[in-house]
């Protein structure tokens, strides 16, 4: 039987004649055991029981018996809704397994039963088309550092409003002020402990002198082995000190790529305060921070950066797909000195072209967006920075000539300890200074940071021993200080500190 006969009894096949072979990239050619040809615009498969629409031109006769099953290697079927596929260069394909993003050929991320994504319409349509930068006249050198970076940020004015966030910009703003808290009151004040430390004797000061020289190259050893140690007067040190420990809160606006997923909106209820999100420190009196992301405040957005072309201009070669060659600096000649002479000679790198192929964009002269990476499309949200700062304020009384500084960085013995959300002052300590700038400091810190919330204030008051040691050497008379559980030395007029006091000289 002649095949048009065949043809004919098919539902919906074409006239003889009109059968034209399919151009490559649309599809395979329609032969014994290949299925039906692609459509041009990559349309939707067709409903069961209909006959492919015929292009003019296009359509290639069935044959009887043979179905349309698609065969491996002639290109997947068109999902309903996809558009063409991206071209090289125009952003990054979608990772397998996952979906486009709305409003590019794509139907929105199928979300489970019960929850509310909120995904506005716009999403795709509310950016202007990308434009390329300016490209320059002669090619640019080549500079690998060269980067795409550093784009602005959306005008905040232009994006979707958040409830309750309506004024937060994409940089931080001061801390948002907590809410109002009367501090605790406490019926007694605290009690004080003050157990006496023993002076350092004659002993351990002579000791400490000597291991103190050992520890200066330069200095001499004779004065501290053969000095008259005439007197020590045994005194201690007090270090008070107060710690505050404060909680401060800011927002900001953030983005990130879009790749999918649920989408927490405004839609999924109100946003919460930034004071009512709950988050605990890691540690106390330890300054840190946490992000968190304020939930019901995310919503999508085309990327600015790009307007979703998924592509910008390569910041190598700025969109021309070659630079200059750095070999021969674009001459496409170089100089070669061989046996005493020089030629010139065309360069190797360039073929003697001048220019090469930029390897950022592969010559394509774009590159994938650095900030939505390929993926088109913005997830704003509104991001709270929590900080957890420690602040501290101390007092040193110390009554000899010795810096009082050197007393903050030794050990010493912990007089008495206090850890409450609200500290009070020490007012019964038996030394006056003491009891007032423990008052002044505490008075200090509770007005301190009015944006800050406190979470706890801990005082200390340590006793640290000091010795001074008066002594004789020679015709020298001077003196130095031991002070501190380290029996740590100052003895800025030892008299043997430089290279000629040294036992190797």
């Amino acid at each position: 039987m002649p095949i048009t006969q065949l043809t004919t009894a098919q539902q919906g096949a074409p006239s003889p004649g009109y059968g034209a072979p399919q151009q490559q990239g649309y599809g395979a050619l329609q032969q014994q055991g290949y299925g039906a040809p692609q459509q041009q615009s990559y349309g939707a498969p067709q409903p069961q029981g209909y006959g492919a629409p015929q292009q003019q031109g296009y359509g290639a006769p069935q044959q009887q018996g043979y179905g349309a099953p698609q065969q491996q290697g002639y290109g997947a079927p068109q999902q309903q809704g996809y558009g063409a596929p991206h071209q090289q260069g125009y952003g990054a394909p979608q990772p397998q397994g996952q979906e486009p993003p709305p409003g590019y050929g794509a139907p929105p991320p199928t979300q489970p039963s019960g929850a509310a994504a909120w995904v506005p319409g716009a999403a795709s349509t509310d950016a202007p088309p990308y434009s390329w930068d300016t490209i320059p006249d002669s090619d640019p050198e080549d500079d690998e550092n060269a980067t795409e970076e550093g784009g602005p940020n959306p005008d905040p004015r232009e994006l979707e409003p958040v409830p309750g966030y309506e004024t937060v910009v994409f940089n931080s703003g001061p801390p948002v002020p907590p809410p109002a808290y009367e501090p605790p009151t406490e019926s007694s004040c605290p009690q004080q402990i003050f157990d006496s430390n023993d002076g350092i004797g004659e002993e351990a000061v002579r000791a400490a002198i000597l291991a103190f020289v050992d520890k200066h190259c330069c200095y001499g050893s004779r004065p501290a082995k053969n000095m008259n140690i005439t007197r020590t007067i045994p005194t201690h040190a007090f270090h008070y000190l107060l710690e505050t420990f404060n909680e401060s809160r800011t927002t900001s606006r953030k983005f990130l790529p879009y790749r999918g997923g649920i989408v927490d909106g405004p839609l999924n209820g109100a946003p919460p305060p930034p004071w009512s999100m709950h988050c605990m420190p890691n540690t106390m009196f330890d300054t840190h921070e946490k992000q968190l992301e304020v939930p019901h405040t995310s919503y999508l957005k085309t990327c600015h950066r790009c307007a979703g072309a998924g592509f910008v201009q390569c910041g190598r070669c700025h969109g021309r797909g070659r630079v200059r060659c750095s070999s021969c600096s674009g001459s496409g000649r170089r100089t070669v000195h061989r046996n005493g002479k020089s030629r010139r000679v065309s360069c190797s790198w360039c073929h003697g072209s001048g220019r090469r192929r930029c390897t950022r964009c592969g010559g394509d002269g774009r590159v994938t967006c650095p900030t939505c990476s390929g993926f088109r499309t913005l997830r704003h949200f509104i991001l709270l920075s929590v900080k957890y700062v420690n602040n501290f304020s101390d007092y040193i009384l110390e009554r000899s000539d010795m810096p009082d500084e050197l007393i903050r960085d030794v050990s010493g013995q912990v007089v008495f300890e206090q850890t409450l959300p609200f500290v009070w002052p020490i007012s019964q300590y038996p030394v006056t200074e003491v009891n007032e700038n423990s008052v002044r400091l505490v008075s200090e810190h509770r007005t301190a940071w009015p944006y800050a919330k406190t979470l706890h204030q801990r005082q200390t008051l340590r006793s640290v021993p000091v010795t001074e040691a008066h002594y004789d050497w020679k015709d020298v008379s001077t003196r130095f200080w031991v002070y501190g559980f380290e029996h740590k030395v100052h003895a800025p007029d030892y008299p043997h500190q430089c290279c000629w006091g040294c036992n190797v000289l």
